[in-house]
């Protein structure tokens, strides 16, 4: 039985994204609502009560509005009441200073329950933590604590959903600020960085000021968990702001956790000195800097997640300390963070700022660099970097700044910073909905957080604030941050036509001549036959080509043969799935009913096809095999016709992985019909890896020529061939698993040419295969067919031969096997033909061609575990090795077959139907 998770579930509940199940693609909530669910209706008075020793003030949005003003000298807590919000009745001090040495002042604790709402009117409502006072604000994910504006309040309790999130609203109240006694390294009026001696007064804080620094790294400001402050930020000066949170000397003993900061009119966070940590932090929409270090701040970042706004912000961050080569500098390590910006520069650092950047994406486009790394950064030498503790330092950060320079041209310490790492990377991004990491990303090798020593960083093997394994619906920030996860729309170039199961069904119809992207969170219906882009000719100089990306676990469906995808020469199609969040190819049957029978289902919607201008062999028209005159019609798309082919041999159409196409195939005619997948004259520059065809109604995957290498390949129910070749396709295979259904199929690999003797033969090269096949033959080879396969298991049970070596199979003579390029050749093949012969009596070249290596085994008995997984008998076999040699696409094995052994998963929860958990 199959479960598809619909997007109005609860979002406690994990959004399957593997195997059978298709999850639902929606996003999560846009927000919690204020006062536990309160607002709503006409705005009338509130009919909750305030607690005990709170004045009641003026209803806002339908709620009881509770007054807190002054300064707090006694512990004080403010429960959660529902239907009431606590209004910030201008500058709210928790205790007064007790100094640098903890001494003085009148100390006191502010508890806020979780759910609880607290709000301010304009930039003079604000709260101030002081030394020696604690703020315990200890929320939960289902009931964060909501600091806000009185206007966010009257939004949200209108009859607008549409200005529920606040648009662009920012400054709407001051802000929240926590100050301490931990190191500082900025003194006023004197003192030593690091000592008692060296204190501030804080910014954005006036009549009276207020103090922060000392000498206690390890002083407790309180818990700040599960908090939100939204639309705040006042200017007093320029330079003199109330941020949305400003932690000033705040010692490490202080928790910072889930706390998200949206639309501040100011910095987000700025962090002055001290020693505290925060993790899983949101920063969004904020109207400078996202995230602001400076004056000697040394504490750990992890999980961080940066958004700024289109239409305001600065830097994401900014970065500075008191001066080069001053004591105490500003040092933070900032791990798994992502930052999308589109203002000023991703990083700017300046005056001394160290710091350490590890397991990051950023995605950067402003137009200017990513990194403005002044002259006095780091140790003030900007032409040359220092090193770990001297300059700020990056490690397996993933650079995209699209097309805009790494940093500025002088500045070669960031240059060389960026460069010592081999696992930085520039490249672009392939990030979905946003934020979550595809297939780009998961192949840069993660820094070891483990070998920073401490306790604070968890490990995490990979880049970027979110795992691969975490969708939209169901990560560390679901469910309690605002307006993070926008409900899903149609991006440009498709059309909302419905819904399913809660989720937008977005269509996408007829010829696409521009870029678009299918973004996550919607089901995606094909209209007919689609084309991206029109036809470029084989020599690339006409048509329109477009590129079409695919985000990780978007859905693509269609509704019967006549709905197919064809992408034609010279565009490109960008399939980004992941390993947890493949891209799915389906019908519209398995969406509606996902919890059928759907073992023999097939048919359903028409397929995929892929089209390039690489060598092929068969020439419609005329024309010389592998020239630009050599071109043909594929099979299974008509009205027009779709033409592939040319010269180009490297021509890349694109990438397709971690991808699944289900229930697909349809037939115009005898012998045209679309496949699953069909490849025609796609070039070596093509990217396909961790893809399956399930249950197609013709092949699998068939190649009509061109150079494309496929790797980590997954056939299953295919009821034609599963691989068929053809045309003068040369390309590599490695890692390849094909299972036949009991009730469907024909033979496990058909491999043509154009003929005997034709220039360009099929000749592809595949290694490590697993075929599991019960009908008709395992291999079926003919007209002027090579090849070479390599480390295969072949369990045929049909109760005919393993190999139909058809007379024109190679070079055409088929009573003698002729050698390695001239006839079909096998090394350290497996063949168990289940009591049948390997081949058919008088074709003697197949039986010596098997004979001829002595690793080939052409009475063999399988041990095969799982159906598809190696046993003893598998592993005992000898290996061709090494690989490598033939290729470097190959890896080097030391093994026959798909799947070494169980502990070899490289199958496992992308695609669906080889296991019992993940029926398709």
């Amino acid at each position: 039985m199959k479960l598809l998770l619909l997007a109005g579930a609860a979002l406690s509940l994990a959004a399957c994204t593997q195997g059978s199940e298709i999850a639902s693609p929606g996003g999560s909530a846009s927000g919690t609502p204020p006062a536990g669910g309160g607002g709503g209706g006409d705005g009338g008075g509130g009919t909750a009560t305030c607690p005990s020793g709170f004045a009641t003030g003026t209803s806002v949005g339908g709620l009881t509005i509770c007054n807190v003003s002054g300064t707090i000298l006694s512990n004080l807590t403010l429960p959660f009441v529902d239907g009431v919000a606590y209004r910030l009745q201008g500058r709210v001090d928790v205790g007064a200073d007790r100094g640098a040495d903890g001494m003085g002042g009148s100390p006191a604790v502010l508890t806020i329950e979780p759910g609880v709402t607290i709000f301010g009117a304009s930039g003079a409502d604000y709260m101030v933590v002081n030394r020696g006072s604690r703020l315990v604000a200890d929320g939960t994910a289902p009931a964060p604590i909501v600091f806000t504006s009185e206007d966010d309040l009257v939004r949200r309790a209108d009859n607008d959903p549409l200005n529920d999130d606040g648009g662009s609203n920012i400054a709407e109240w001051g802000g929240l600020v926590v100050l301490g006694r931990a190191p500082i390294n900025r003194c006023f009026g004197g003192g030593t960085p690091g000592m008692n001696d060296c204190q501030n007064s804080i910014e954005g804080v006036t009549n009276p000021e207020a103090q922060y620094g000392g000498d206690f790294a390890t002083d407790n400001s309180g818990v700040i968990r599960y908090v939100q402050v939204r639309f705040a930020g006042f200017e007093l000066s320029s330079g003199n702001e109330l941020n949305g949170i400003t932690f000033g000397g705040v010692g490490s003993n202080t928790v910072v956790d889930y706390v998200q900061v949206h639309n501040n009119a100011d910095d987000g966070i700025e962090m002055f000195g001290g020693t505290v940590d925060l993790k899983h932090i949101v920063l969004t929409g904020n109207d400078d800097e996202s995230l602001d270090t400076d004056n000697g701040w040394s504490g750990r970042v992890q999980y961080l997640v940066i958004n700024q706004r289109a239409d305001g912000g600065d830097n994401g961050m900014e970065m500075s300390s008191a001066g080069v080569g001053v004591a105490l500098p500003t040092n933070p390590t900032i791990a798994n963070f992502t930052m999308v910006s589109h203002r000023s520069n991703a990083f700017r650092i300046n005056t001394g700022h160290v710091g350490r950047f590890l397991n990051g994406v950023v995605n950067h486009d402003s137009g200017t660099e990513c990194i403005e790394w002044d002259s006095t950064a780091g140790d003030g030498t900007d032409g040359a970097y220092g090193g770990v503790g001297v300059d700020p330092t990056f490690n397996s950060v993933l650079f995209d700044c699209n097309s805009a320079n790494l940093s500025e041209a002088n500045k070669q310490a960031a240059i060389d910073s960026v460069a010592a790492d081999a696992n930085n990377t520039e490249t672009t991004n392939t990030l979905s909905a946003s934020f979550f990491p595809g297939m780009t990303e998961q192949g840069v090798t993660a820094f070891d957080l483990t070998t920073l020593g401490g306790t604070f960083f968890e490990a995490a093997d990979y880049i970027g604030a979110f795992s691969p394994d975490e969708t939209p619906t169901n990560n560390w920030a679901t469910g309690w941050t605002f307006a993070l996860f926008p409900a899903p729309s149609c991006p440009s170039g498709t059309t909302q036509t419905g819904a399913k199961n809660g989720v937008n069904v977005c269509s996408i119809a007829g010829v696409q001549t521009t870029d678009i992207t299918l973004t996550r969170g919607n089901f995606y219906e094909l209209e007919g036959r689609v084309d991206i882009g029109v036809d470029a000719g084989a020599d690339g100089s006409g048509g329109s080509p477009a590129d079409l990306t695919i985000e990780a676990g978007s859905v693509v469906f269609g509704n019967g043969g006549s709905d197919y995808m064809v992408v034609n020469r010279g565009s490109r199609i960008f399939s980004n799935g992941t390993r947890q969040n493949p891209v799915i190819f389906t019908s519209e049957a398995d969406i509606d009913n996902p919890s059928r029978n759907d073992a023999e289902q097939i048919a359903e919607w028409g397929g995929l096809v892929v089209l390039g201008r690489a060598p092929i062999n068969r020439c419609f028209g005329g024309g010389a095999p592998g020239t630009n005159g050599c071109q043909n019609n594929v099979e299974g798309v008509t009205n027009p016709e779709a033409q592939y082919g040319g010269d180009f041999a490297t021509d890349s159409s694109g990438s397709i992985m971690y991808t699944q196409v289900k229930f697909a195939g349809f037939e115009l005619s005898s012998g045209n019909e679309l496949n699953g997948i069909t490849f025609g004259g796609t070039g070596s520059g093509t990217v396909v890896d961790y893809v399956q065809v399930h249950n197609n109604a013709d092949d699998g995957i068939e190649m009509f020529g061109g150079r494309t290498n496929l790797k980590h390949i997954v056939l299953t129910g295919n009821d034609d061939e599963s691989l068929d070749t053809d045309n003068g396709w040369s390309g590599f295979v490695q890692f390849l698993i094909i299972v036949q259904r009991t009730m469907g199929g024909d033979n496990g690999m058909e491999m043509s040419s154009a003929g005997v003797g034709v220039a360009l033969p099929t000749n592809p090269t595949i290694a490590n295969f697993t075929m599991v096949s019960n009908r008709s033959n395992a291999f079926r080879i003919n007209t002027g067919h090579i090849g070479r396969f390599l480390n295969g298991v072949v369990n045929h049970n049909s109760g005919t031969e393993c190999i139909e070596w058809a007379s024109t199979a190679g070079d055409g003579a088929s009573a003698t096997y002729d050698g390695l390029g001239v006839d079909p050749t096998f090394n350290s093949v497996l063949f168990d033909c289940n009591g049948a012969n390997l081949a058919e009596a008088n074709t003697q070249a197949a039986i010596d061609s098997v004979a001829a290596d002595g690793n080939n085994d052409a009475a063999f008995s399988d041990s095969l575990i799982n159906t598809f997984i190696n046993g003893p008998s598998e592993t005992a076999a000898t290996e061709f090795s090494p690989l490598s040699g033939i290729d470097i696409f190959f890896e080097d094995t030391d093994y026959v077959g798909a799947v070494k052994d169980t502990n070899d998963r490289w199958w496992a929860e992308w695609s669906c139907g080889l296991e019992a958990a993940t029926p398709c």
